[in-house]
């Protein structure tokens, strides 16, 4: 324990006897693919290496180490009041018999809102129980060892944490509104499938009445068959005929004939200009490919991308503006694209 004027900083010497219950934790969206292999919390390497982060620095510190009976570890949200192992870590150390202290790598691993965080340390407090950080070494006080600068650091850690994920919620919403402001999508839409052996739209549109056949010939599995078969290669998997089958419904039921085929003959065009750059910026993970990437060609899928799916909706973007994204494709990528395009210029010239 480091004392400063009245500041005490680091591990009581208490705890060294005492016994340590362990909690470690990780977000849904920040799990690895590796992570993801293990449906067992225990057994994901983020948060393996969590609990050997604590055990590594309470071994430094010499603290006892947390055996693994005491660890608690979950995939939740620090947000989340409700963990199922955060509040199981609260009760078992409540219910153990002698002195026993919690221990994270973080605050923000405890919680990431101060409410709940000043809410769940209360009982603890209480009973004597501290809470410490390995990282930073901050342990929260108690009715006994009051330490009101750390409990502070704690709670300002946790809050911080809170406040940086409003901050990045609101980012990532004003992003997304100032894109439709400017008529561009926020994130990507449907594959035009400028690979395909033939247009997957086309392929449908040409095919289905087949379901008007009588008996077995007339099924939605011999439809979607059919698609996949005349796009392949790099064309609609079969599983993705029902969804483009509903949205060609939609838009045949909102829009009249002449504003479907003004839809229809400008998404032709934007097809066209794919096929000529070699690129599909909106390639998904199965049949398609994405070609090596076409800077204009990723903007104009961006400033079309709303009239595309959505043609009752929105405008119809004009030739004068199709080729102003097309002349000033760096105006019109989105930031994404724009890190992504300045690295690997970047690169380019050191090489």
């Amino acid at each position: 324990m480091v004392v400063s004027g009245m500041v005490e900083l680091g591990p009581s010497k208490w705890m060294k006897k005492a016994t340590p219950f362990g909690y470690a934790r990780i977000s849904t969206d920040k799990q690895t693919a590796d992570d993801r292999k293990h449906s067992d919390p225990m057994k994901k390497p983020v948060l393996m290496r969590q609990m050997a982060e604590v055990n590594a620095a309470l071994k430094v510190a010499k603290l006892p180490q947390v055996k693994k009976a005491n660890w608690f570890v979950e995939i939740a949200s620090g947000r989340n009041p409700k963990r199922k192992q955060w509040g199981a870590l609260r009760q078992a150390i409540l219910d153990h018999n002698g002195r026993a202290f919690v221990v994270v790598t973080r605050p923000d691993r405890w919680a990431r809102d101060v409410d709940a965080s000043v809410e769940a340390l209360a009982p603890l407090k209480r009973q004597g129980i501290p809470l410490y950080a390995t990282v930073g070494g901050i342990q929260t006080g108690t009715t006994d060892e009051r330490r009101p600068t750390e409990n502070f650091m704690f709670l300002l850690e946790s809050g911080f944490a809170a406040q940086t994920s409003d901050i990045q919620e609101v980012k990532a919403l004003t992003a997304a509104e100032r894109q439709r402001s400017e008529g561009a999508i926020p994130g990507h839409g449907r594959s035009l499938f400028p690979f395909a052996r033939m247009d997957p739209l086309d392929a449908y549109r040409e095919n289905v009445s087949i379901l008007s056949l009588p008996g077995r010939e007339g099924t939605i599995t011999r439809l979607r068959d059919t698609v996949a078969s005349l796009t392949a290669p790099h064309g609609m998997a079969a599983t993705a005929v029902e969804r483009l089958r509903k949205a060609e419904n939609e838009r045949i039921g909102k829009l009249s004939p002449e504003q479907y085929r003004e839809w229809y003959d400008f998404r032709q065009g934007i097809r066209e200009r794919l096929i000529r750059a070699g690129h599909d910026p909106w390639a998904g993970k199965a049949r398609t490919k994405p070609g090596p990437i076409d800077w204009p060609s990723r903007a104009l899928m961006r400033m079309v991308g709303l009239y595309l799916g959505e043609p009752w909706k929105y405008k119809r973007p004009t030739d004068a503006f199709i080729a102003d994204v097309m002349e000033n494709y760096v105006e019109y990528l989105s930031d994404k694209d724009k890190r992504l395009r300045a690295a690997t210029v970047g690169k380019r010239r050191k090489q």
